[in-house]
């Protein structure tokens, strides 16, 4: 009997294990060069597993193998291979190193994934059912009936297991400001860095972590090891802030401080005592509803918390500004800066927190005010000569009776930035207060375009003097073919119409080249600033009315 073969480039010695594991399965290891030549060469080719990290190389591989209905998991040592893999359509991608069951799991998807697109498209989607009862995609972790299957005997035999499940909110955020591509590789690493931790506790003893279908949360199984005494309710506390603190660490190192204090975690316990009368998924699955529940009561609590961190800080205007600079791409030359308010207090340090606590509470309007007032603050103190203070105003704020254009002193020196977090109902009246505005020397500048409300139809109807591309379109654009072309045709649409292009979230020197060579005008991101520290709380202004 001929076997499947695996074919790679790859000698690590997991990955004989993990093919041990694939029932009638062989691995041929060949060079990277070769392996798109041996997928149509070599007989009984099934998958391939490649790790090399060349572009032209993997394209190569990946369109040989799709040419052929073949599937192609891609091994990634860092984020950008990551991308590549996505970007190439792989079936799957690992993170590298890997372990046998991973490797072995990851090529079991990935043949259920790639069903010929001819297929009935009952064949199809039982098939993509399958693969994603195996792992998440973008995780690499279990999906929870896999690990109930596994978990079985050893639940029967203690009697006794607890869950615990992690709500972490604000991930939908970071895909709505920043693109799925860096929600994607958020979530890889909380998945990596809630593994770690967990590794290195004392609950790490027949501990199973999950990715729970269809959402952005995980589960962790804890079965207590044969004599162990139950966790207390003081161990999960603890677990709780160690964890929390650990997590936020490694999403800032890897992603930044903005990113970072969009993230939190609330955590809900509950446990599932063994009744053989009861089916075991129905209890496991109950005990995921009642450890959720807890978890969104703990989330309850926290926002009436942040409610009133922010009715302090407006009352002692504890928001600060952080300033970051917009440069022209092709000199690097300061052109002005964007105003960002930031809460002092750490509960309310990213702006989105900030502004979403004062949308539920009815204090947007109080807010705005105070953030206008702290950015002008630094028109003389922070701005040099001919540089212009980008400020963000949403249109809901036009509508505030204390907003008049004659907030500055020489309005020549701001551009308003049309924030839309409320989409502009109206927009012929709304042209009409911006005239008022426009007429005394303010440009315009609609952010976030290609995102939300900010479409082509916002741009036509403000006659922007700024077009800023929203950071989604700008992230990864140095491996994404489609995002370069939308932007070449906005810097086209920009230069015949007397407008400028500004790039949003250039984090890498390869972004900031694409963007430079497509003609993009002015640039602003982590690659040329990061954020100051927040200024310590006894340092705001004295208290007064907001």
């Amino acid at each position: 009997m001929n076997k499947s073969v695996l074919l790679t480039d790859s000698g690590d010695v997991a990955l004989d294990a993990a093919v041990a594991q694939l029932d009638a399965w062989r691995a041929m290891v060949l060079p990277s060069a070769e392996l798109a030549r041996a997928i149509g060469r070599e007989r009984g080719v099934r998958a391939v597993y490649v790790t090399v990290e060349s572009p032209p190389a993997l394209r190569e591989i990946v369109e040989s193998a799709h040419a052929r209905g073949i599937p192609v998991i891609v091994g990634c040592k860092d984020d950008a291979a990551r991308r590549r893999a996505i970007e190439l359509r792989a079936e799957e991608w690992l993170r590298l190193p890997a372990d046998a069951d991973e490797i072995a799991g990851r090529v079991r998807s990935a043949l259920m994934r790639a069903m010929p697109g001819d297929a009935p498209n009952g064949d199809r989607a039982e098939r993509a059912e399958q693969a994603q009862m195996l792992y998440d995609f973008m995780t690499g972790l279990p999906t929870l009936p896999v690990m109930i299957e596994r978990m079985r005997p050893l639940i029967k035999e203690r009697g006794e297991l607890v869950v615990v499940y992690f709500n972490f909110v604000r991930y939908s955020k970071i895909e709505e400001i920043y693109g799925w591509e860096k929600l994607d590789a958020v979530l890889e690493t909380t998945a990596a860095a809630v593994k770690e931790f967990l590794d290195g506790h004392a609950l790490q003893a027949s501990r199973v972590m999950v990715s729970y279908t269809n959402d952005d949360d995980f589960i962790f199984f804890h079965v207590p090891p044969a004599g162990e005494t139950r966790v207390s309710e003081q161990q999960i506390t603890m677990l709780v802030g160690r964890l929390e603190q650990h997590v936020a660490s490694r999403i800032e190192a890897a992603h930044g401080e903005d990113i970072a204090a969009l993230f939190d975690i609330y955590l809900g316990l509950a446990r599932v005592y063994y009744n053989p009368k009861l089916r075991l998924e129905r209890l496991i699955y109950r005990g995921i509803r009642e450890a959720a529940t807890a978890a969104k009561s703990v989330e309850e609590r926290e926002r009436a918390r942040r409610v009133e961190d922010l009715r302090t800080s407006l009352r002692d205007r504890a928001v600060y500004v952080d300033y970051h600079p917009i440069v022209v791409a092709s000199t690097q030359q300061i052109f002005g800066y964007e105003a960002l308010a930031r809460g002092v207090m750490r509960s309310l340090r990213s702006p989105e927190v900030m502004f979403d606590v004062a949308a539920e509470a009815d204090l947007i309007w109080e807010l705005s005010r105070l953030c206008r007032s702290r950015a002008i603050e630094g028109i003389d103190t922070r701005l040099g000569p001919g540089e212009l203070l980008f400020i963000n105003v949403d249109p809901h704020d036009f509508a505030d009776p204390a907003f008049t254009e004659r907030e500055v002193t020489d309005p020549s020196r701001v551009v308003i930035e049309i924030t839309e977090r409320t989409a502009i109902k109206d927009y012929p009246k709304f042209r009409e207060r911006l005239k008022a505005f426009r007429e005394i020397g303010y440009r315009f500048a609609v952010d976030d375009a290609g995102s939300g409300y900010a479409g082509l139809g916002s741009i036509a109807n403000l006659e922007p003097d700024f077009i800023k591309l929203d950071i989604s379109l700008i992230n990864a654009i140095d491996t994404n073919f489609i995002k370069q072309n939308l932007v070449e045709s906005m810097v086209r649409f920009a230069n015949e119409h007397g407008a400028q292009v500004i790039a949003e979230g250039v984090e890498r020197a390869e972004e900031f080249e694409t963007v430079k060579q497509l003609g993009v005008h002015l640039v602003q991101g982590f690659f040329l600033h990061r954020p100051s520290s927040a200024p310590a709380p006894a340092a705001t202004a004295p208290a007064s009315s907001a």
